[in-house]
């Protein structure tokens, strides 16, 4: 989308966002903001949230380039600072797309975007598919050189294992990166204090056995084994998930000379285990988080399917025209053995769609007539189908903020999405639901090589794990997203869940804006009806006029309770004036009132995700 320059009112600076988007403006020279309120004396370390901040690019021609869908806004990156003994906060931002940015001034060919393009022929999608595949090597080349040549900012991750190749070509330290990730094989690693950019890499640079096209933005980790956990995604003609394990993760204190990390991986995921007879193979799904246990690793495969085997995204060259919803399909869980590394289960359940894992874990469950199953109990914030990504068109945006799309040339069409016609725009909400997984097979001790992929035998065992399986689940929550806990309790049962919920001052999410309030669920003590309800067991914060971003639990050091500790949260705020406010929010974890907060400035930025390291440096609530 474009203004022309003869319509911006603003000479010099990039005209209004037809669409409800802001600039945000970065504070590369770190300011020192006092807390208003009291926070516990225990509360030091960095707050790290990743996120959008520029939507309004002035070319060099007057006209503004606008960006369309909040997951495309460039790159921002925020640090705060948590001084609780002398109740201070040092914050620093920065745009970390710059790169990105002159490509846009360049009318670059090979961008891929998650939203939609609205001024694209089909000749023009027909020249951007050819351009994809001319400019691969180059593009590629570009990455290497321009820390800050393609868009990520998703999620945050410290202590981040480089590898040996990137910590000498880099200069930082083994257990000191930071590094930003999206769902695409592209991370940034960004200096842990000034948040600069450093280098644009792939798994590939840290161990040549991890390729693939995509990822998941958010990982998942083991403390006791010290692992860090992911999955690569390859299309084609034989499309798979591969999981793999990298390890040691981050520091431990106490012990020194931390080797580099090795990689481990695990056997591809490219069939349906309960469909042998039919050799039915993996359709690859959008997948943005999956769990973890103690023995396995669960990857959810939605019915929301890449187009054309994931060729569509070079021709409509975004995300979302790529991905079909087919609600006549099951949606999946492949197991995979953390042990023997082998495909060991595929479990069927009903047709849904979700963006956020909780937490999982699994458990020996004793019989009536004697014996135990072994079980896996896992937590995910669940959709019936995908209108909330329809709603995710309206994230950031302000609660009053209108469209108009008469001032963007060329005339804007309109792409259809589930949500219209409904009453109000209304979607349903998420649910929390806890996906049972029984009678896990438990037995086998072939372990899987990536030397000889059947593992030892060809039939034999992969008949047995041949079997069609019913995942069944309860719902233990509703209108809970973003979820988090305390780490503590990773990969173990547990009791509460932190996120974000629809205001109960805003209209409905798709209906113009994603305005959000704080929640704390109960999963002991399940209610299935409005959480505002005076019966309901969920604590909520939510205030007029504001919007909360992902929380992040942090632990009492010396707390016993599972809920003893703060919910860390940034805040955007406007008041009946209009005038907008950008704050870091302090709650107690307990009773969720508020502590304190720390105002950052006059202006609103969208973040997605964050993650908090301690003050010895080591991440104690990652995402």
């Amino acid at each position: 989308m474009r203004t022309p320059a003869a319509l911006n009112p603003n000479k010099g600076e990039p005209a209004p966002s037809p669409v409800g988007f802001d600039n945000a403006p970065a504070y590369e020279q770190p300011i020192t903001v006092r807390i208003e309120g009291q926070v516990p004396s225990w509360v030091n370390g960095v707050l790290y949230r990743s996120g959008s901040g520029r939507y309004n690019i002035l070319l060099d021609n007057g006209d503004t380039h606008h960006i369309g869908h909040p997951f495309d806004g460039l790159g921002m990156l925020h640090r705060f600072e948590i001084n609780g003994k002398d109740q201070t906060v040092k914050y620093c931002s920065r745009h970390t797309s710059h790169g990105l940015e002159q490509r846009i001034r360049n009318n670059d060919k090979t961008l891929l975007t998650f939203g939609p393009d609205p001024c694209k022929t089909i000749f023009g999608r027909i020249q951007t598919f050819y351009h994809h595949l001319a400019e691969f090597n180059n593009t590629m080349a570009k990455q290497e050189v321009d820390p800050e040549y393609d868009m990520v900012n998703v999620t945050i991750t410290p202590n981040f294992p480089l590898g040996k190749r990137l910590e000498q070509e880099t200069g930082v330290k083994r257990g000191e990166a930071v590094v930003v990730k999206r769902d695409a094989d592209t991370l940034q690693l960004v200096d842990k204090e000034t948040l600069k950019p450093l280098k644009m890499f792939t798994h590939k640079h840290i161990d040549k056995k991890l390729w693939g096209m995509l990822c998941a933005s958010h990982h998942q980790y083991d403390d006791e084994t010290n692992e860090y956990i992911n999955f690569m995604v390859r299309l084609g003609p034989i499309p798979s998930f591969q999981t793999f394990s990298l390890s040691p993760y981050h520091p431990v204190p106490g012990k020194e000379n931390m080797p580099p990390p090795e990689a481990t991986v695990h056997e591809p995921i490219w069939r349906h285990l309960g469909s042998w007879n039919t050799m039915e193979t993996l359709r690859p799904a959008y997948i943005h988080s999956f769990n973890l246990t103690k023995n396995y690793i669960i990857v959810p495969n939605f019915p929301y399917y890449y187009g054309a085997g994931g060729m569509a995204a070079l021709y409509y060259s975004n995300a979302y025209q790529t991905f079909q919803w087919d609600g006549s399909v099951r949606t999946l869980f492949h197991v995979i053995d953390r042990h023997t590394k082998r495909h060991i289960a595929t479990y069927e359940a009903d047709p849904c769609f979700g963006f956020h894992s909780a937490n999982a874990w699994d458990e020996d469950v004793p019989l009536p007539g004697g014996g135990t199953e072994r079980v896996i109990f896992l937590d995910y914030c669940m959709y019936e189908n995908t209108d909330i990504v329809d709603a995710s068109f309206e994230l950031g945006k302000a609660p009053n903020g209108k469209v108009d799309l008469d001032r963007v040339q060329p005339a804007r069409f309109v792409v259809k999405k589930k949500a219209q016609g409904k009453a109000d725009n209304k979607i349903a909400p998420s649910q929390v639901r806890r996906y049972r997984l029984g009678q896990v097979p438990c037995e086998n001790t072939y372990p899987w090589s990536a030397n000889n992929w059947s593992g030892g035998y060809l039939f034999t065992g992969m008949r047995e794990y041949n079997k069609r399986r019913v995942a069944s689940y309860s719902v233990l929550a509703q209108d809970v997203e973003l979820p988090r806990f305390s780490q503590r309790y990773n990969l173990k049962k547990y009791r509460y869940l932190y996120g974000v919920c629809e205001s109960r001052y805003a209209p409905s999410y798709a209906s113009g804006a994603v305005v959000n309030g704080l929640i704390k669920v109960d999963l002991d003590n399940p209610y299935h009806g409005p959480n505002t309800d005076h019966a309901s067991t969920a604590k909520i914060w939510d205030r007029p006029g504001c919007s909360c971003s992902e929380p992040i639990f942090v632990a009492n050091p010396d707390g016993t309770e599972e809920d003893d500790g703060v919910v860390l949260s940034v805040v955007n705020a406007k008041t009946e004036q209009g005038e907008e406010m950008f704050f870091m929010l302090i709650l107690d974890a307990h009773t969720m009132r508020e502590l304190g907060r720390s105002t950052m400035g006059a202006f609103n930025a969208l973040t997605l995700h964050g993650s908090f390291v301690d003050s010895r440096g080591i991440g104690v609530a990652i995402n």
